[in-house]
């Protein structure tokens, strides 16, 4: 507007509010949003907290692992504890079958065993059961030895067979040997896998002492088939003697590993309960041995051959029975200390589950608690901050720029972060960014106070030295009678009034409402014509306004200056030998909708979109404003009251600039033409009142930005003009434009009617007010006719013709009334009165007569064929 047609410092209207909104670090490149700078720190706490428990738990199930699978462990060793005492049992059960067996031999009734068969058969019974719990879990070993176990268990009735078959003592013994080897060596494996060392020892002592009973009952079978036959067979003294032999080594490794508790109750059972039981088997065995034949009835002995069988059975069964004794007592304690460390590895894996829960909890509560006192400080860091940005500082900054005399605090409330780590230091230091942005922004504001008082000093010497150009302008009018310097007195006129907006433009800036008010409202024709008289080319400016509406007074000037701005800008930026078509339209939306249309070259679409953002948004003060002043003014004149300016691109080229006046600004006034469809609002973008949201809801006239093509400045849309020949009824209108707004007694001091002539594109303001005279067309045609026809005095030397005082002055024009021409009578002249200082708008609206009046007599017209001719 004015001289001045894009901001380029703006940022473009489509992304405003995008680059608004944008944190500054998007403007940079993006990093890598998985890198782990990029975490927030809650999130990265978190992550070493998870991590921190996965370890734990790891560590601590591998531990309640290791200890559950110990108390796994000693569960199976105590069921195997279980099964070996059992097979114990078993082992007893088939060594008494195996003896019975081998003193009965030859068998001739089977009966006779049923009795042992019976006990064997129990205690297989109850092997059987507790083998069946061996399952997977147990080493590959084990189950193979119970599986053999088992085996023999099912084998036994085969084994009876053929040990009543046979006729021989050892060979029955050979019967016999596996399934007791193999349940010995079932017990041997009680203590496989296991670390404790009493456990292994127990294992080691059991099994020795199960070998060493195995070798007294084979001593039993031997002698128990000797004395009944009373003979030894072939091998048997020498298989005794083996057997007696082994007894001892194995008796010998019992002895190494059985504790003192053991060996106690060993020696308790041999010497003292079965002790002369097992004195006699002693006593017996080596005479046998001694003598080489089996007959004890000589001698010390002195037992028959007929109770020699019994007394050896009964003797040696006393040292076996001992013997198992001892054995079935080692077995007990190796169940008691299997249960025992199976106890203590399941409270160990429990313990050690508790505890590590018990940790990982803490461990929980202390990084929690650490997470918090981080991150609880880092969030009111960050709110302070967004707060003192978003809210603080903006408001304070306010009220720094709206403060004029009155001081301002420049003391800033602390962020609520008071710790002493290094959140608390950098919340410190935004403290003191916070209070030198403060500071800064005062002595912003004071800058800015400074240069607004100076643009304010500037614009009102400027308007004082306007307004001193002005009288002397128009004193040279007054006394001037040549055409041409009369045309040039008026365009400088022009000039003045120009350089009296620019003027107001400084106190825009400086914030600063116009001198000039009006106490009433102005008709909007009116309005239009003087916005148009303050421009250079005013001449290309066409109107067409509809009548009826007026501006409210306390908006006039500043409507006038900013549609001046408009539609100056539109003259600029166009061909000069194109109009400029400003019309004025009601929409049905409500409010008046002002169309400013050009035929220029456009501006691009995405300046035009950045112009009418910045016309929503006013820039601030700043060097962009500088080089665009008439955006700046349009900007703020259209926020100051509510009006929306929005450009447009015009078809087939040119630019469309929209003025939306709200009803705020605008009055009815009663229509002397009655009223006509307007269809400006349904072409220019603007909703109706039977338009919608989207939603239903009747829309208010919003400016949406339309999409351009080209442009160079603020502009607007394209009706017909205004004042022009084709203008229809608005034409008809034109002859209230014309009219003096007093009496023709008020404006003259009695004597001669007021009047007052503009063209289309110069409105009849005078002192503040619209003119309205009577007679106002008639004296215009009358100053037509003096200019076209001046009254001359005699010829010069030269041939130049003289200056006849008052013969040219138009009725009115000058105090004390008008004049008689020359030839129509005696001249006659009503005696002057001083005359009051004239303002500006009388000025330029008498200007606009003599200008138009000077143009027709250029142009040989008549008032009657010229435009505005009263039709």
């Amino acid at each position: 507007m004015g001289n001045h047609r894009v901001v380029s410092a703006a940022p473009r209207a489509g992304n405003a509010n995008q680059y608004a909104a944008e944190p500054a670090t998007s403007r940079f490149t993006r990093p890598r949003a998985l890198a782990l700078r990029n975490w927030p720190v809650s999130t990265r706490l978190i992550a070493v907290i998870v991590l921190a428990l996965l370890m734990g738990l790891v560590f601590g199930g591998l531990r309640v692992a290791s200890a559950a699978q110990s108390a796994s462990e000693f569960g199976g060793v105590s069921q195997l504890a279980d099964l070996g005492q059992q097979v114990t049992g078993l082992v007893q059960a088939l060594e008494d079958e195996r003896d019975k067996t081998t003193g009965l031999l030859p068998i001739t009734s089977a009966a006779d065993l049923n009795g042992v068969y019976a006990a064997t058969n129990a205690a297989a019974a109850r092997v059987q059961s507790l083998a069946a719990r061996i399952g997977g879990s147990f080493p590959a070993n084990i189950q193979s030895r119970v599986a053999t176990v088992l085996t023999d268990i099912r084998h036994l009735h085969e084994l009876r067979i053929s040990a009543q078959a046979s006729e021989s003592a050892l060979a029955v013994i050979v019967d016999y040997r596996t399934p007791i080897t193999d349940m010995i060596a079932l017990n041997d494996q009680i203590a496989q896998g296991t670390s404790d060392a009493t456990l292994v020892n127990d294992v080691q002592t059991l099994d020795s002492l199960s070998l060493a009973k195995d070798q007294a009952a084979q001593q039993r079978a031997i002698l128990y088939n000797a004395f009944n036959q009373q003979l030894f067979a072939d091998g048997e003294l020498q298989a005794l003697l083996t057997a007696q032999s082994e007894e001892l080594t194995d008796l010998t490794a019992f002895a190494t590993t059985a504790t003192p508790a053991e060996q106690s109750t060993y020696n308790n059972f041999v010497n003292n309960v079965y002790g002369t039981a097992v004195n006699q088997a002693q006593n017996i065995e080596l005479y046998v041995v001694g003598t080489g034949v089996p007959d004890i009835g000589a001698g010390a002995l002195n037992i028959s051959a007929a109770k020699a069988p019994g007394a050896w059975y009964s003797a040696q069964s006393a040292k076996v029975d001992a013997m198992q004794e001892t054995e079935l007592d080692v077995a007990r304690n190796i169940v008691a200390r299997a249960k025992s460390l199976q106890g203590s590895a399941e409270g160990s894996a429990l313990v050690t589950a508790i505890v590590t829960a018990i940790i990982l909890l803490l461990v929980l509560l202390a990084t929690v608690a650490v997470a918090r006192s981080l991150v609880g400080p880092l969030r009111r860091l960050r709110e302070g901050a967004l707060n003192v940005a978003t809210v603080e500082l903006p408001e304070r900054v306010r009220l720094l720029g709206e403060a004029q005399d009155a001081p301002i605090s420049l003391t800033v409330a602390p962020i609520d972060v008071l710790s002493t780590d290094e959140i608390g230091q950098v919340a410190r230091a935004f403290d003191q960014v916070h209070s030198e942005a403060v500071r800064l922004a005062s002595d912003e504001a004071s800058l800015r106070n400074s240069l607004n008082a100076m643009f304010v000093n500037l614009s009102r010497r400027s308007q004082t030295l306007i307004e001193r150009l002005v009288r002397m302008i128009d004193s040279l009018e007054q006394n001037e009678g040549d055409p041409e310097r009369l045309s040039n007195l008026f365009a400088m006129d022009h000039l003045v009034t120009r350089m009296r907006r620019n003027s107001e433009n400084l106190l825009l800036l400086a914030g600063h409402d116009s001198a000039r008010k009006w106490s009433g409202p102005v008709s909007l024709a009116d309005v239009a014509r003087a916005a148009a008289s303050e421009i250079e080319h005013y001449s290309r400016v066409t109107l067409k306004v509809q009548p009826g509406i007026a501006i409210t007074g306390s908006a006039v000037s500043d409507v006038v200056h900013l549609l001046a701005e408009v539609i100056e800008n539109a003259t600029i930026f166009s061909p000069k030998d194109t109009p400029v078509h400003v019309a004025a339209e009601e929409p049905t939306s409500g409010g008046v909708l002002i169309e400013v249309s050009d035929s220029g070259v456009g501006i691009p679409e995405a300046r035009l979109a950045e112009i009418n953002w910045r016309l929503d948004n006013p820039p601030v003060i700043d060097v962009s404003v500088s080089r665009h002043m008439g955006l700046f003014a349009v900007a703020r004149l259209a926020e100051r009251h509510g009006i929306r300016v929005r450009l447009r691109p015009r078809s087939p080229q040119g630019l469309t600039a929209l003025v939306w006046l709200p009803d705020s600004v605008i009055e009815r006034e009663a229509s002397l033409f009655g009223t006509r469809p307007w269809t400006l609002a349904a072409q220019s973008g603007f909703p109706g009142r039977g338009n919608t949201d989207g939603h239903g809801i009747p829309a208010r006239p919003v400016m949406e930005i339309q999409p351009a093509s080209r442009r160079r400045d603020v502009v607007v849309p394209e009706p017909a003009g205004i004042g022009s020949r084709e203008s229809g009824p608005a034409t008809a209108a034109t002859a209230g434009w014309f009219r003096s707004h007093t009496s023709s007694a008020a404006d003259n001091g009695g004597g001669s009617a007021g009047w007052s002539a503009a063209s289309p594109a110069q409105p009849a303001l005078r002192d503040g007010r619209a003119g309205s005279g009577t007679d106002g067309w008639a004296i215009g045609k009358h100053a037509a006719q003096i200019i076209a026809q001046p009254v001359h005095g005699d010829f010069t030397t030269a041939g130049l013709p003289t200056r006849v005082p008052r013969a040219n002055l138009i009725p009115g024009s000058a105090a004390g009334g008008g004049t008689s021409r020359p030839g129509s009578g005696p001249e006659t002249q009503t005696p002057t009165t001083p005359r009051s200082p004239r303002s500006p708008d009388v000025a330029r609206s008498r200007l606009s007569g003599f200008q138009r009046g000077a143009r027709r007599a250029k142009e040989g017209l008549t008032p009657d064929s010229g435009e505005g001719a009263d039709r």
